[in-house]
């Protein structure tokens, strides 16, 4: 005699009912229906390759701005429909939480990362290494060995932290249900919505209960709120989810998480290929599907996208294709990609990337540097390659530890031998012995050696940039007085950087004038 009125949305429970049995069957290789529900003609093709009998799909639609189920499809088998909602392994699903906690920590969408091999460190999806990435990137690819590396620097007690914050728990199998109102935090730009039950907050399917004498037991028809991050933080995430061009070096141009209006979406599997999802959301809606093989199958995303993209489409027909408009405390700034800092004249890509106010870049990029080759040689020049052999050219800058892996990769990188053209003979009364020709030197930089010999007069140090300074800038004044084996000047080469040239010139009372020169780096 009670009455217990669901959150369910009929029209929505039968359509995602329908188009899940549809896709389980297409998934196990059955023939389809003869008549099937509008809601499964918007199902896109599956990959090739694609017939899996021993399979199942679940899918759950939730209102984001309520905490309420609006459509739940048990565990479907070769298009029949089970009463079972299990738990199963989120995988790379939950990696956004990865990437959060780092925003949290003051990286950016444009914070650089390596993607590149590792002692111990999981593989990529796809079997492969990308290089130098900015975060935006490597999340929307479902990269892993960027997430690893980020899990272990950020450490992984505040990534369970900030993930249990949204109701999550990294320690155990995820529902649905858990997943879709995780996301759906982002959807509602920071708030979560549901019922307090036992003390947790959570997502609900019951609307109403009313005892036999019609005395309400339970009223959750007005939904409770909790702030979990800042509308900043949240429009964060959702900028990069929803950043359909960023994810099409993994799934290609007009891909079946593209919906045609705004959504933020993230694709996860397991290592051992037995559990796919996809859990993407707009304004109005959160949705995660769940696909699942047994044995030596492995399925990837792209198989529950498909389902992900039918039921998002069938229950945003009659919504408005918003988006999620900029809140206070986001900056837009162009940098240098990949590696989020301020641009350089060398840098050869420029992007926009967002950032939480406070945490823009203030350096610029030192990723990309010019050299100066000798064309012939392919090595670095020096001020004794002859001018007309000199190219300059533009290089990434790779940590030591991947330039086995760049060579491996074809990349092009900078050499790291200078042209093995001989220097002038040294003149005992005209040389610099100090720094070392070729050094790299930073700070406060001592220039030793002579200027002494008949006929002296006076000496003087100049500096200039690049390999054949168009412009010199002297070191102190001229000195008259001689010097053998000792300090000729110093140079404070705070803030400079790259290539320069130390000029020693002696001038004698007979106007002749024997000149040293070296060659360094400075390094930052």
């Amino acid at each position: 005699g009670m009455i217990i009125i669901s959150t369910l949305d009929f029209e929505l429970q039968k359509n995602a009912a329908c188009v899940t049995e549809v896709y389980t069957a297409r998934l196990a290789g059955l023939p389809e229906p003869n008549e099937i529900c509008e809601a499964a003609r918007l199902l896109p093709s599956l990959p090739p390759a694609s017939t899996y009998p021993d399979s199942s799909a679940s899918a759950l639609i939730l209102d984001p701005k309520t905490g309420q189920v609006l459509a739940l499809v048990g565990e479907t088998v070769q298009g029949i429909e089970t009463p079972l909602v299990s738990a199963h392994n989120p995988g790379s699903s939950l990696d956004a939480f990865v990437y959060l906690t780092g925003f949290t920590r003051g990286l950016s969408p444009a914070s650089l990362t390596w993607d590149i091999p590792g002692e111990g460190i999981l593989q990529n999806f796809d079997g492969e290494y990308h290089g130098a990435l900015r975060l935006r990137t490597a999340l929307a690819n479902d990269y892993q060995v960027p997430v690893e590396i980020l899990k272990t620097q950020m450490g992984i007690e505040n990534v369970t932290k900030i993930a249990s914050s949204f109701g999550i728990d990294l320690n155990e199998n995820a529902l649905m249900v858990d997943l879709a109102s995780a996301y759906g935090v982002f959807a509602a730009q920071g708030v979560k919505f549901g019922q307090y039950v036992q003390d947790e907050f959570v997502p609900v399917t019951v609307l109403r209960v009313e005892g036999v004498d019609r005395g309400v037991l339970l009223d959750w028809s007005v939904p409770e709120a909790q702030t979990v991050v800042t509308p900043a933080m949240a429009y964060l995430m959702t900028n990069v989810l929803s950043d359909e061009p960023a994810r099409w070096e993994t799934w290609g141009r007009q891909n079946a998480l593209e919906i045609g209006r705004p959504s933020g979406v993230k694709p996860g599997q397991t290592i051992d290929g037995n559990d796919a999802w996809v859990v993407g959301y707009t304004p109005y809606l959160s949705v995660a599907v769940w696909t699942g093989v047994r044995g030596s199958d492995a399925v990837t995303p792209r198989f529950p996208a498909v389902l992900w993209n039918a039921l998002m489409q069938s229950a945003s027909a009659d919504l408005p294709a918003d988006g999620w408009s900029t809140p206070q405390g986001i900056t837009p700034l162009t940098v240098c990609d990949p590696s989020g800092m301020l641009p350089t004249r060398e840098c050869p890509n420029l992007v926009t990337e967002i950032f939480l106010n406070g945490s823009e870049p203030t350096q610029v990029d030192t990723l990309f540097r010019e050299f100066s080759i000798n064309r012939e040689t392919g090595l670095l020049a020096t001020v004794f390659t002859p001018p007309e052999l000199v190219d300059t050219r533009v290089y990434m800058l790779v940590p030591e530890e991947a330039r086995e892996w760049a060579l491996s990769a074809g990349m092009d990188i900078p050499p790291t031998s200078y042209d093995a053209i001989q220097a002038p003979p040294v003149n005992p009364s005209a040389n610099i012995t100090a720094p070392q020709l070729f050094a790299e030197v930073d700070g406060k930089v001592l220039i030793l050696g002579a200027a002494s010999g008949a006929d002296f007069m006076y000496y003087r140090v100049q500096v200039g940039k690049g390999l054949n300074p168009q412009e010199w800038i002297q070191l102190g004044e001229d000195n008259f007085t001689p010097v053998d084996g000792g300090l000729l000047a110093e140079w404070d080469t705070t803030g400079l950087n790259g290539l320069y040239a130390v000029q020693l010139i002696v001038v004698r009372t007979d106007q002749v004038v024997d000149t040293a020169v070296i060659q360094v780096t400075i390094s930052e």
